[in-house]
This record gives structure tokens, C-alpha cells and sequence, in this order.
């Protein structure tokens, strides 16, 4: 396709950099020089260590015009993408951007590169455009796709240290189910995440009274939690959800008894629960079991939500003038970077369709790409508006 947009071009420049995490491939470099070209400050923020194997680059950048009075409208994203699995099931390169039938292909296409791109032009054109009397911000992570303990937590961390305050922020996740426009995300379920072991005697299958068999203790268990009743509604949010993600023992033969055997098990709750409630909830349920239980939590993460206000009709709006979509407010999906995010200042999160996120042949629609970007660009100005 010939006589690509700006937007487009620079996305491609973004997938073809191998990028899966935690590697950076470049990414960040490529990021890094378009914006000093556009006038930014950048400043590359490493935690980890190569010794540890851990080692994440991240990136703060803002515009040099900036001053200490303005305003600061912040992007937040991630260049890193997960695994593309076996290239042979890929109609083209996942890592080529080829653009194809209206539509950009690749890896990080819809999660989250195309997004990054759409910003950076964005700001780009309205900097050409006036003269602003706000900042504007990128904060950008290679660990999003993958533990993220060396990423957003830490980059926002650094952010407290250092005193820079950001005024807004808006992450571009991949919000929209089916159409730009669609789907504004404005806060998130909490989610915990945790194991629990169960300490039985092994023997042999012929003998079960000189063994204790932990394997029937995890599934009475198991069949309760799943039986929890969860249903306490908070508005604005999806009920409460438990889920057994793995049954596992480690046991290769089928005349032991095992030992040991172990559950995976993950809730998305909303602002009605917390972790001290559902700990509570879940150990009610298995210190009535013969076996002796061991719980250890994996990952927790709290929900939240950002009340509606001027910058959210801000969005709003900017969005209607594009699409001519009036956007649902959603607390669905998973968890984001905008969990460590809201600690600091209100946040959103707006970006492409989601369709194809993290699935084979991955793609975003060349116009939802440039209607994103026209979007932001609106949000920009609309936004130095209500601070002039």
C-alpha cells in the first residue's frame, strides 16, 4: 500500500523490532529518537540487573517546551509483547508490519505499539499546531507482558522521588471489544492470584487405609470455592469471579498415592471484596479437611476506579467528534499498568480494538489506527484548552 500515514509507518518501525518480553530488541531506542527529534526530553530508567536476568529498559520522556507550572498530560504504555507461538500459523511475519486489505499485521499491532504510535503522532501534530500551555508526557515499560516488577511500579516510584507530578494520564491499552470508540476503561477489578497445597501421606492405591489422599481434600475444596457465593454487586463493576486455573500432584504413576497436591486459583473481585475477606472466605472453607492445607498467595492486586470529571468529558468528547461513538465506561478485562498508575494521578485507558490481542495473525484496522490518532491529537488540544 502506498502513501502510508505517519501513524502507520511508525507503528511498523515499532513491530519490527523483536520486542518479546522482557527483551528489548530496540524498541525503546526507536521510541527514544523519534521523540528527541520532536523535541523531547528522554530518560531511559533500567531496574533490574543483567546479573539477575531482569534487567527492563523504560522510558520517560517530555516535551522540552514544558514548564514547572504547566499542566502534564501523560501517555502510558508498553513495547513489549508476548510470544508470537509457531510462525508457520502466521499468514505473514509477525514481526514485518505488514500492511495488507486495510489492515496492519504483526505482533503488538493492537497490543499496544499501534497505540504508541497514534500518541507520539499526535503529539507531534499538535505541537505544530499551537503553542501549549501543557507538558505531555510518555511513560513507557518493557515489562507489562510479563511479571512487571521491574517496569511501571518502579518507573512511577521513580516518578514520586524525583517530585514530577503528572496531572493526567491516559493508558493505551487496547479498550475497544469490536469498534474505535467503543469502550472507555476506567478502572479495574482487583485480582488474587494464589496456590493451595494440600499435605496428605502417600501409600499405595491397594492400601488406602494407610494413606491420606490429598488429591479428594483439593477437590472437595476446590468444588466449594467454586460453589463461593461471590455476589456482593458494586457499581459500575462485573460480579465477582473465582476460577481453579490448574490441579496438579507431580505424580507419573497411577497405583501411589500421592503426597502432595497443588491448586491454582485466581479471583477478579470488585470494590465490595478485598484480599483480607477472601483469604478469610477461602480458609473457612478448607481448615474442614482432614489434610492440612498450605496457602500462599501469588500475586494481589487491588481494583479500583477514577470517578468521572471534566477530563473524562474531555475523552468522551474527543471521541464522539471522531467516530461519532458515544463510549461505554467499563471496568471489565484484566489487570493493566494502570493499577500502579492511579497512585499518582487520575487515569484512563483508551486505545485500539482488542480482537485479535495477543492471537495468531494479530492485526489492527489501518483507519481505526488513524482515527485513534486523531482522537488523541483532539484529546491534546481539547485539554490545553481547558487549561489555558
Amino acid at each position: 500500500m502506498k502513501n502510508l500515514s505517519d501513524t502507520i509507518e511508525f507503528a511498523q518501525k515499532l513491530i519490527i523490532k523483536k520486542s518479546v518480553t522482557p527483551k528489548d530488541d530496540g524498541a525503546i531506542k526507536t521510541l527514544k529518537s523519534k521523540l528527541s527529534k520532536m523535541g523531547f526530553i528522554n530518560t531511559e530508567l533500567p531496574f533490574g540487573s543483567k546479573k539477575n536476568n531482569d534487567l527492563i529498559l523504560n522510558l520517560f520522556s517530555i516535551n522540552k517546551s514544558a514548564h514547572p507550572k504547566h499542566k502534564t498530560l501523560c501517555f502510558a504504555g508498553h513495547t513489549d509483547v508476548v510470544p508470537e507461538g509457531n510462525t508457520k500459523n502466521w499468514k505473514f511475519d509477525p514481526f514485518l508490519g505488514k500492511v495488507s486489505n486495510g489492515k496492519l499485521h504483526g505482533r503488538g499491532a493492537s497490543d499496544m505499539k499501534g497505540a504508541i504510535a497514534a500518541w507520539v503522532i499526535a503529539c507531534r501534530n499538535a505541537l505544530k499546531k499551537k503553542k501549549l500551555n501543557i507538558s505531555l508526557a510518555l511513560l513507557i515499560t518493557g515489562d507489562e507482558e510479563g511479571v512487571a516488577i521491574n517496569g511501571t511500579i518502579k518507573v512511577v516510584k521513580w516518578l514520586k522521588q524525583k517530585k514530577i507530578n503528572i496531572d493526567y494520564c491516559v493508558v493505551g491499552e487496547p479498550t475497544n471489544p469490536n469498534y474505535i470508540g467503543e469502550m472507555i476503561k476506567v478502572g479495574r477489578r482487583g485480582s488474587l492470584s494464589f496456590s493451595l497445597e494440600v499435605l496428605g501421606k502417600s501409600g499405595h492405591v491397594a492400601y488406602p487405609h494407610l494413606a491420606k489422599n490429598p488429591v479428594s481434600s483439593l477437590i472437595n475444596v476446590c468444588n466449594q470455592l467454586n460453589n463461593l457465593k461471590l455476589n456482593l454487586k458494586a457499581k459500575n463493576f462485573p460480579l465477582t469471579n473465582l476460577e481453579v486455573t490448574s490441579i496438579d500432584t507431580g505424580n507419573p504413576t497411577s497405583n501411589v498415592i500421592p503426597s502432595t497436591c497443588k491448586a491454582l486459583i485466581n479471583i477478579r473481585y470488585n470494590t465490595r471484596y478485598n484480599e483480607k475477606i477472601l483469604v478469610k472466605k477461602i480458609k473457612d472453607i478448607f481448615l474442614k479437611e482432614p489434610c492440612s492445607f498450605r496457602l500462599e498467595i501469588i500475586s494481589s492486586n487491588k481494583p479500583f476506579y477514577t470517578k468521572a470529571d471534566k477530563f473524562l468529558s474531555l475523552l468522551e468528547k474527543s471521541i464522539y467528534k471522531v467516530t461519532k461513538k458515544k463510549p461505554a465506561l467499563s471496568t471489565t478485562g484484566g489487570t493493566s499498568d494502570a493499577r500502579f498508575i492511579k497512585d499518582i494521578c487520575p487515569v484512563y485507558e483508551f486505545g485500539s480494538v482488542g480482537k485479535t490481542m495477543h492471537q495468531i495473525n494479530e492485526n489492527i484496522n489501518i483507519r481505526d489506527l488513524e482515527s485513534l490518532q486523531k482522537i488523541y491529537e483532539e484529546l491534546i488540544l481539547s485539554y490545553n484548552d481547558l487549561c489555558s
